[in-house]
């Protein structure tokens, strides 16, 4: 996934269909494949937006308790604010060149209508953006996002989509640029409907002394296919990133990560858990790298996956490359079914089977959430992850009250 200067030519020249879903000749077998060319579209702002209903933003309000500062309506601006702001071709490419050799960044490249700024100059205490897909249009998002020196701020985007007929295209292309001495909490929450294929390719570049921490939950969608690229590039910086997956049904989820580290006694850890019932697919390759010149850095990988039922399944893939000798490294990568044991041990305390296979589940999804800060983020990611587990059902529920969840 590192970026190649061969694919960094304008698509204007090459057009996404010149790049190749994937080149790693392992990778190629297990990872989710989407039909791009069934979902491109050239549609004009006007026309993107030309469903939008405030109403809609409102009943998911109150379904949810969240208010949104800013709506990304079909990969447009349907209510921006002093922070979230329509772009330039200068934003455009700047995504385009910092994001890796991605078919799919190539593809939000050539169709994306309206480039996305979010610059973050003063510290925020919750910035919460909803990603709206109608199911009628299939525009992706190309978003820049800019936090300043010594800002400390919180960013949610959560992805939702109408529960439609047809399959509809959920997606956006991110750079993050995290200045020198600033903290940024990222949370992104997937929620789609069971007929939204999910495609976001994201990059994070971090500066001296800055820190990131990252928490993605991976709950909707009949296909999910996440990119991530962490680049450490500053001394003392420190990336902690964390991604949780539910699946049910026939969902397939494709999580490829990538994480360097750049600087002296910069750190990476990440974190992924997944669990996978029904027929649910998933695939989840890490990759970590400690440059030469990288001392006393640290970078850790650690997977864990719980099989729910006997047709799910989940391959992980974890892989390190250290050029420096003086460093701190791990990976580690784990997948079970549901113990017996664990399951004998709670039903014999007066707990059907059923309830003692969801607390082994929820138990292990909520360690990974209770890393999330932002109380919105956290309580909303904590009743999803519930209902998931309970009703199987994919998308947000007609009432989402609380649960008695608790985390602290």
């Amino acid at each position: 996934m590192a970026i190649n200067e061969e694919h960094k030519q304008s698509t204007a020249e090459r057009g996404y269909g010149a790049i190749p879903f994937e080149t790693d000749q392992l990778y190629k077998k297990y990872f989710v494949n989407v039909d791009l060319e069934s979902l491109e579209a050239n549609h004009t702002k006007d026309e993107l937006l030309s469903d939008y209903d405030e109403n809609v933003v409102e009943r998911i309000h109150k379904k949810t308790g969240i208010k949104f500062d800013a709506v990304i309506h079909n990969g447009v601006i349907a209510r921006g604010s002093d922070i979230v702001k329509t772009g330039g071709n200068e934003q455009k490419k700047s995504v385009m060149n910092n994001l890796p050799s991605d078919k799919f960044s190539a593809f939000a490249y050539d169709f994306c209508v309206e480039p996305i700024s979010i610059e973050v100059k003063e510290n925020s205490d919750g910035i919460n953006i909803l990603f709206f897909n109608s199911g009628k249009m299939h525009s992706p998002a190309s978003v820049s996002v800019s936090v300043g020196e010594g800002v400390k701020a919180t960013v949610n985007e959560y992805y939702f989509s109408n529960d439609v007929s047809v399959n509809s295209l959920s997606g956006s292309a991110q750079f993050f640029e995290i200045k020198d001495r600033a903290r940024l909490e990222f949370n992104e929450i997937h929620c789609e409907s069971a007929k939204t294929i999910s495609l976001v390719t994201r990059a994070f570049k971090t500066y001296d002394e800055s820190v990131l921490d990252f928490n993605a939950f991976y709950t909707g969608g009949a296909s999910s296919r996440q990119r991530t690229v962490f680049r450490n590039d500053g001394e003392n910086s420190v990336i902690r990133a964390n991604e949780a997956i539910i699946g049910t049904n026939s969902q397939k989820f494709d999580l490829n990560t990538n994480l360097t580290n750049m600087k002296a006694k910069s750190k990476c850890i990440y974190e992924v858990r997944a669990v996978l019932a029904d027929s649910a697919n998933g695939i989840v390759k890490s990759f970590a790298k400690i440059v030469k010149g990288a001392e006393e850095a640290e970078s850790h990988i650690k997977e864990r996956g719980l099989i729910y039922d006997k047709g799910a399944k989940i391959t992980m893939m974890p892989d390190m490359s250290i050029d420096e000798s003086y460093v701190k490294a791990s990976h580690s990568s784990s997948t079970s079914p549901i113990s017996e044991d664990d399951i004998f041990y709670i039903s014999n305390r007066g707990i059907s089977k059923d309830n003692a296979k969801f607390l082994v589940g929820s138990g292990l999804i909520y360690e990974l959430l209770k890393n999330i800060r932002s109380q919105d983020a956290k309580a909303f990611s904590m009743l999803m992850a519930r209902h998931r587990l309970e009703t199987r059902e994919i998308g947000i529920p007609e009432a989402l009250g609380s649960y008695g969840v608790w985390y602290d």
